[in-house]
């Protein structure tokens, strides 16, 4: 009997419960899942109830896969199967399936104090259900793992899922970003900050399937004055988690920095500069086709992200504000940062555009007095200028792609 190809088990749950456009939920995932796997021996992507599985044509590929796979939205957990090929003799197929579990157990079941078996079929036509593969297969492990059966909160569990052609074994679970696949939701436009909190909240919003552009400030009046390597790594990091590159806005402070001296007192600096910040950056969604901003914010966090103080930047932003970080504090959102594998990045040093302006900024500005402001330093001037000296960059996760030096229309 020919060795049945590795099989990677793809397990989905929110998808799970879309209705009739789920078929568009998975063809999305499926297609993440492809990209993410470029380079790597795939032969087949099939659909089999609520999970993708994936055939490939090399043994040695499948940590690899896995570990890749690990990082695509949509994806609940993966489990990398032993295939074991069925024949006319469905009894001697579960023995075949019951040593192939018990070398898995020896492997995956050190410590456990109980042990099941959960066997699904996909294949109705198999003579046994599931209820009696568990109790032939359970049977057949228990003497030889010497361990008692526990059906709700067993330590170690071998799966079995019977398919038309073969039968397969698993016993580990990978646990995965689950949500839903990026792309499904639409595009965004992420103002990026160099810091800890905006490229968590991108993540955030690539896991509700958004797919994200970012919007970097950087000091100075060009980028060559100025340097974004550290935005360029971060990104190069995050778009481990994206089936495309993402593209990167690099807008210079300048613009509002050469009008505010000598018209805004030190109090409203910071709010002011916030509120040019996003009316850029609500200029570039609207030409990129993006349906909502993101930021970090994080309610009381810094002074600038008062109630009042949010409210009080965007009165006039028709593109709505997406804050998933809102209600998170420093503590939860570092720890999240650790998880997606940025934070050692993210406090690298560097000289942020907000970290400069004025260190005692109002607490409860009032929408009306910073429209007013705006209007006596030339704001949208200012957005204008800073869209016409902006530049791309494309960044993927192997780093810088290219980029465009020509400024961007207004």
């Amino acid at each position: 009997m020919s060795e049945a190809l590795p099989v990677i088990g793809a397990h989905y749950a929110e998808i799970a419960l879309k209705g009739r456009n789920r078929n568009m939920f998975v063809r999305s995932l499926k297609n993440n899942m492809f990209h993410a796997l470029r380079g790597e021996p795939v032969r087949t992507i099939n659909h089999v109830e609520s999970r993708l599985l994936v055939r490939l044509d090399d043994h040695e590929a499948v940590d690899r896969a896995v570990e890749k796979l690990s990082r695509v939205f949509g994806i609940q957990w993966l489990s990398a199967t032993t295939p074991v090929l069925r024949t006319d003799d469905p009894l001697a197929d579960l023995a075949r399936v019951t040593d192939t579990a018990t070398r898995l157990a020896h492997q995956d079941a050190a410590g456990a104090k109980s042990f099941r078996v959960d066997a699904r079929r996909s294949d109705k036509t198999f003579p046994m259900n599931s209820q009696a593969i568990n109790e032939h297969v359970g049977g057949a492990l228990q003497p030889i793992l010497k361990l008692p059966v526990n059906l709700n909160h067993a330590e170690f569990t071998a799966h079995v899922l019977v398919l038309q052609k073969e039968m397969l074994v698993f016993t580990t679970k990978v646990r995965c970003g689950g949500g839903l696949p990026v792309g499904v939701s639409g595009r965004l436009a992420v103002l990026l900050s160099g810091g800890i909190d905006s490229p968590v909240a991108a993540w955030m919003m690539m896991k509700r399937g958004c797919r994200p552009e970012f919007v970097h400030f950087f000091s100075g009046r060009t980028r060559e004055e100025t340097s974004v390597a550290k935005n360029v790594s971060l990104l190069t990091k995050l778009a481990r988690w994206s089936p495309r590159p993402f593209t990167l806005h690099c807008v210079p402070a300048y613009p509002y920095e050469a009008r505010a001296v000598g018209t805004v007192e030190d109090a409203y600096d910071m709010v002011l500069f916030r509120r040019y910040m996003v009316k850029t950056a609500e200029r570039i969604a609207r030409r990129e086709n993006c349906l909502a901003l993101v930021t970090g914010d994080s309610v009381g966090q810094v002074a600038s992200q008062t109630l009042h103080n949010l409210r009080a930047i965007s009165p006039d932003v028709t593109v709505p504000i997406l804050r998933p970080l809102v209600g998170l504090d420093k503590v939860e959102i570092t720890d999240l940062s650790r998880r997606i594998g940025l934070f050692e990045t993210s406090i690298e040093p560097y000289r942020d555009c907000c970290s400069i302006r004025s260190p005692k900024p109002v607490l409860n500005a009032h929408p009306n007095e910073l429209l007013t402001l705006s209007d006596e330093m030339g704001m949208e001037d200012a957005v204008t200028e800073a869209i016409k000296t902006s530049t791309k960059l494309k960044v993927g996760p192997e780093g810088l792609i290219e980029k465009t030096t020509r400024p961007e229309p207004a």
